[in-house]
């Protein structure tokens, strides 16, 4: 690049801007892991279904709150139905008495 042709921050034209971009490109693309543009990408769609979600007013998942529990049995069960939790109390009685939890 011609000296003069870059001034406060603002190139004399657009091809001198991208003789610029390209220089600092091909200097910064080989030292960037291969994987970083798909992290990119993930990150970006991520935040953007987040921020979606937001604007439409609807909770992220995370700040969904499930009442589902699993058992050490490895049943999964509703905990605010009684009819599907009582049977589980001896299972977890039970663990919390072998490994020394229960007070």
């Amino acid at each position: 690049m011609e000296p003069g042709t870059w001034r406060s921050g603002i190139a004399a034209t657009f091809e001198a801007a991208r003789e610029a971009f390209e220089t600092a490109w091909s200097e910064l693309q080989p030292s960037t892991p291969d994987n970083a543009f798909a992290e990119w990408r993930r990150d970006r769609d991520w935040r953007a279904e987040v921020a979606a979600k937001r604007a439409r007013g609807e909770k992220l998942d995370s700040e969904i709150r499930s009442t589902l529990m699993r058992c050490v049995c490895g049943t999964t069960f509703d905990s605010w139905k009684p009819a599907e939790s009582y049977q589980h109390r001896a299972h977890f009685t039970a663990a919390q008495a072998a490994n020394g939890t229960r007070r």
